[in-house]
């Protein structure tokens, strides 16, 4: 399993019950120095490498989970390709945890978005020695909620009010900005 983390940019949204994050998931061409099977590689995602994605399956952790065994905080409602990146959002469940991380969100304090994902057979390209990748298909497996990301430009934008498509409400503040 690989991990991929951003860091985030923050917005609180008005009305509704305000249990749903968005934001940039994963930017195209932006790349990031990572660890992958214990050596640093830069890394990079291509438009569509999520193509194909049920949002319905892939759960919001608020750190990668180790077994099969920890809990998720919420699920996926939405994955959307833009030009720039995939866009989703997350509907996080009133749960402990859930409740934790909507409160760091709503204190400003900066997190990032980590993507856990699979490779898929014909979906990375390689260099001849091994230091560079670039994902053209993967398996999303999570998204998970971290303290500091690797990629620049991508990260949760806001906490939006129930359950439709697209960004609701007016902004309150910007609790963070995105960053390299």
């Amino acid at each position: 399993m690989n991990r991929v983390e951003y860091p985030a940019t923050l917005q609180l949204r008005n009305g509704g019950d305000g249990r749903t994050l968005e934001g940039q998931l994963l930017p195209w061409g932006v790349e990031a120095r990572v660890l992958d099977r214990g050596r640093l590689v830069v890394e990079t995602f291509q438009r569509g490498a999520l193509a194909g994605t049920d949002p319905a399956r892939i759960p919001l952790t608020a750190k990668h989970p180790r077994d099969n065994q920890e809990l998720p905080i919420g699920v996926t409602v939405e994955l959307e390709e833009r030009a720039d990146a995939a866009w989703g959002a997350w509907r996080v469940s009133k749960t402990a945890l859930g409740d934790e991380v909507l409160e760091l969100a709503r204190d400003g304090v900066p997190l990032g978005l980590s993507v856990g994902f699979a490779e898929v057979a014909g979906g990375s390209r390689w260099s001849a020695d091994r230091r560079r990748v670039t994902h053209t298909r993967a398996a999303l497996d999570h998204v998970a909620v971290v303290r500091v990301g690797a990629y620049a430009g991508a990260g949760v934008i806001g906490v939006r009010a129930g359950g439709g498509s697209g960004s609701s409400g007016v902004p309150l503040a910007t609790l963070a900005r995105m960053r390299r």
